[in-house]
This record gives C-alpha cells, structure tokens and sequence, in this order.
C-alpha cells in the first residue's frame, strides 16, 4: 500500500487559519487616550510645580508634579482629577473645571483645569463724621447740631483678591450712644431702619454696581422691629446700636460706606420726619444743652469663604462728643 504524505506547507496554511480564527481581532483592543491637566489663577493660565493625581475607574492612581502636562497611552474610561498640594503661591484651588470626573473615550482627549483664585482678605477702615451728609474737614472732638440734624458715619472698605471676582459679605455696624449726666432729661432712641439708611459707594466706575441683600436693625444686640423705642437716660448706661447688612461686591473695588445712623427730633416726631436713617433720637421739650458721647465701629466677615487677615476686619472710631441745642 503507497503512503499518503500531506505537503508540509498545506499544514503551515491550516495552523495559520486556525491561528487566526482562535486569536482576538486588531479592533478588540480600544485605541488609548489623552489627558491634559493645565491651571489658570484669576483667570489666566498659569504653571509651574502643582501635586495633582488621575484615577481611573477601578484602576491605580497616576501622579502629576506640575503643569501644564500630558499624560498619553491611558485606558478609555471614567477619570477623576484630584489636587493633592502646590499651585499658585497665595492662592486657593477653586474648583476642577469643567468637572473632577471626566469620561475619556477612546482615541479621544480631554482637559483638567485647575481653577485657582487669590487668597482672599476683607478689610474696613475708619474714614469720617458727617453731619447732613457733609463731612468734617479734621476729626471733630464736638459735633454741635440742633433738632433736625442728621449724624452719619463713613468707613472704607474693601476685598483683595482675583480683581473683578464676584464676593458675599456679611458686614456689622454699632454706634455706642452715652448721655451726659448733666443734660435736662432723658431722650427716646426710636428704631427706623430706612433701606436706604446704609449705602456703599465704589470709588471710580465699575461695571457691576454694589447689591445689598439685607438689613436688619437691632439695640443692644436685640434685633428690633420699626417702631421700638428705648431711653438713654442722663448718666445711666449706654446704649449700642447696630445694623446687620449683606453684600454682594466686587474683589479689587475700593467701597465708601455712608450709615446715617439718626435724625434728632424735639418731643414727639411726625412720621417720615428724617428719611433715610436707622434711628431717630427724640430729645425732651425742656430747653437746654443735650450732650452725648458717640462711638462708631464696624466688622466685615466673607460668606463660605477664607479671610487670610482678619486682624484688619474690624475698626473703631475716635470718640466724639454730640451737642444739641434744644431751644
């Protein structure tokens, strides 16, 4: 009997197809993609050393040591961009734009940008007394006034940091109101609260206008409704008055703050007689020399956010003496 032989190269062709048939096609594996991590402060791109970590679903972390960087050959899928240290010096990590998770699909790229804004410092500066709105050209020791006068303060104000950054401030004003024991009799402080009693002035032209979102008046750290009234009696113990406001301001405007904190009135006042105060100060009929001693201050807190200098959110003024002629 003749032997068959099968040629050797008619077995090559059938290992190769069944070579082919088990192994996975080209297209099984998904093409890899790119992640760019970059950072911008107050707006504009920035770089430098910055400590940041990329994590894939299920997968080990990849540490970044600054930016601006490209990672490349990564795993299609679900990423997250974590800050870990560094960046802008003075500055805090606002947030990951456009999102800390970002799907990355195959072939494709995609940005982590690390938003940083400046350390933030809110400050408020006594500046003057006013009378009627007109300031005193040096610090008084003696404001003389009669019925009819109306007694304001002014602060400076501002925030540092990223300059046009939108900023929510919640902002306390007392003045401190003593009688001379000396005077006639007692007067009646009565609470107002005007709207338009505080107002805030920036310095040149600004885009955005300063907004107050509230206002609320107390005495002697009691909020009080329109309407309330207390005496300050000659000698007796001091009065505190405050308003409570909140602001929405802009970081990098400098703000002049006006509270015209009370009109004066003889015996009984007729309603609206002083528009646009937070009290009235109601003095007896008896004719006389009235004399008070009035001290200002005001605290400035930011809302959900870090002050790098508190010790400059606080500011007082000099003490001043109140003369009203009742005749």
């Amino acid at each position: 009997m003749k032997k068959r032989f099968v040629p050797i190269y008619s077995i090559l062709a059938i290992a190769i197809v069944l070579l082919a048939a088990l192994a996975p096609s080209c297209g099984s594996e998904p093409t890899p993609g790119t992640i760019k991590v970059q950072a911008q402060l107050c707006n504009g791109p920035w770089q430098g050393p910055l400590n940041y970590t990329l994590t894939p679903t299920g997968g080990s972390p990849i540490s970044g040591t600054g930016v601006p960087a490209t990672h490349s050959n990564l795993t299609p899928g679900t990423w997250t961009c974590a800050y870990v240290s560094g960046g802008p010096a003075g500055a805090f990590l606002n947030s990951i734009k456009p999102s800390t998770s970002q799907s990355l699909l195959a072939g494709a790229i995609v940005t982590f940008t690390l938003d940083f804004e400046r350390n933030q410092d809110a400050a408020i500066k006594w500046l003057w007394w006013s009378q009627n709105g007109v300031s005193f050209p040096q610090p008084p020791t003696e404001i003389i006034a009669e019925p009819c006068h109306i007694i304001d303060a002014h602060f400076k104000q501002w925030v540092k940091g990223c300059d046009g950054y939108n900023v929510t401030m919640n902002e306390t004003s007392w003045l401190m109101i003593l009688a001379n024991p000396a005077n006639p009799g007692p007067a009646t402080i009565v609470v107002v609260d005007d709207w338009c009693a505080v107002n805030k002035t920036p310095d040149g032209q600004v885009i955005v206008p300063p907004v107050k979102v509230s206002q609320t008046a107390s005495v002697d750290n009691v909020t009080r409704e329109k309407g309330y009234n207390t005496t300050v009696f000659p000698g007796g113990p001091p009065v505190m008055l405050d308003v409570h406001t909140q602001w929405q301001l802009v970081k990098g405007t400098n703000y002049t703050k006006a509270i015209n904190w009370f009109g004066i009135s003889k015996i009984v006042i007729e309603p609206e007689a002083h528009p646009c105060v937070l009290f009235e100060l109601i003095l007896p009929a008896a004719p006389g020399i009235y004399k008070f001693t009035l001290q200002a201050s005001a605290d400035v807190a930011l809302v959900d956010d870090t002050d790098v200098n508190p010790a400059d959110n606080h500011d007082m003024s000099p003490p001043v003496t109140l003369t009203v002629h009742v005749i």
